[in-house]
């Protein structure tokens, strides 16, 4: 450290700590007065003393002042004995509405920044173009139905965000699972949770990969009712996200997402996740919810676990190197998944994931477009997270 910055570092460490009770101070003007009069000093000398005439002190003393050099809030601090930080508090309560409104902007602004990416929720949206720090404050207010910006960070998930650094992937993380969390709060599925029962259903899955339109739908309706909720929601930007598991009101829940967007994906993806649901559930309550991403896991679950479990289900090695010999006859192939009860574009993906042949047979993968058509209610394009909840209670609730 040179020697200005050690003559800096004095003019303002000298401000720092306050030599006075600020809890017994009720107005900068009367703390003011009161050194006054005990430095028997007239207000002409303490202006000359200052370097500070009375049209700039004046303001400040009385609250009225526009803007405030911040040069003349140390000054003032030396004087008065009191940290910049302490003369701030005593300053803020005599300001006018509209001055305390403006802080309270800037207040939100900063808060906004540290929770949310605000690049990304432009890109897709959420805020409107030009949106200012009010207009984003109430839009995350009514998106997530709460009553303060604040309480954005303030409930059961902000101790598993703050285990990781936010940087952009992490806010939008965030954003990304208290979105389903709070929809699978208001979904509020009546029903117990009973592994049994779900064990039970698990084989009678794979019949309805066949049926693209309304086959996860029905999947999903027969999951609600052993007490597992499942809905979807879109992946965004920096978000490898391929689905999560979460524990909302002691019963599991799971999103599914669109990373790579091909139709076998959502049925690896479920299958997956209950897998999680079957033998990680304990451990994903402890944490609130498990993320499984191209990025990998986060918590360090067995992620191959999970994806042998989804893959074994739906296409067993013996299938697979059976099929493998087919591969080249779209005929043999729809043959064989109409024989083992599947949709032959999970052959076709379960295939290629091994042999990484995509260019030859991604003809053959439909997209999710059409079995999403019900359970995509596009959340992030609604005004408030409730209306796209209640739309798929509607769906898988019946």
């Amino acid at each position: 450290m040179d020697n200005i910055d050690i003559e800096l570092r004095k003019v303002i460490d000298a401000a720092i700590q306050s030599s006075v009770n600020i809890d017994e101070v009720k107005s900068l003007k009367e703390l003011y007065i009161s050194k006054r009069n005990s430095l028997k000093l007239s207000d002409r000398q303490i202006q000359k003393m200052l370097g500070m005439d009375a049209k700039t002190l004046n303001p400040i003393l009385n609250g009225e002042a526009k803007q405030i050099n911040f040069v003349n809030v140390i000054k003032l601090a030396h004087f008065l004995g009191i940290s910049v930080n302490d003369l701030i508090k005593v300053y803020v309560p005599d300001l006018d509405s509209k001055q305390i409104g403006d802080i309270q902007r800037a207040r939100e602004a900063g808060y906004i920044v540290e929770y949310f990416d605000v690049s990304i929720l432009n890109k897709i949206k959420f805020f409107k173009s030009g949106s200012s720090s009010y207009e984003m404050a109430e839009k995350i207010k009514t998106f997530f139905n709460i009553e303060t910006l604040y309480n954005y960070s303030e409930d059961s998930l902000q101790s598993a965000f703050s285990r990781t650094k936010r940087n952009s992937n992490d806010l939008m993380r965030n954003f990304w699972v208290k979105s389903a969390f709070v929809q699978f709060e208001t979904i509020a599925n009546p029903y117990n949770y009973d592994r049994k029962e779900l064990i039970d259903l698990i084989p009678k899955i794979r019949p309805h990969t066949r049926d693209i339109e309304n086959g996860l739908i029905k999947v999903l309706k027969a999951l609600y009712r052993v007490g597992v909720t499942v809905l979807f929601q879109p992946s965004v930007e920096k978000l490898q996200v391929r689905g999560a598991t979460m524990v909302v009101n002691s019963k599991p829940c799971i999103v599914l997402s669109d990373l790579q967007n091909n139709y076998p994906t959502l049925w690896f993806t479920l299958l997956h996740e209950l897998h999680h649901v079957l033998y990680d559930i304990e451990e994903i309550e402890k944490r609130t919810y498990h993320i499984s991403s191209g990025e990998g896991d986060l918590f360090l679950m067995n992620e191959e676990k999970a994806d042998s479990f989804a893959q074994e289900y739906l296409l067993n090695e013996s299938r697979l190197k059976f099929a493998s010999g087919y591969i080249s006859s779209p005929l043999s192939i729809e043959k064989l998944a109409k024989e083992w009860g599947v949709h032959s574009s999970i052959i076709y993906s379960i295939y290629c994931y091994k042999t990484s042949e995509w260019a030859f047979y991604n003809k053959y993968i439909p997209k999710m477009d059409s079995a999403l058509q019900l359970l995509n209610t596009h959340p992030f394009e609604r005004e408030t997270l409730i209306e796209s909840a209640k739309q798929i209670k509607k769906i898988i609730a019946i």
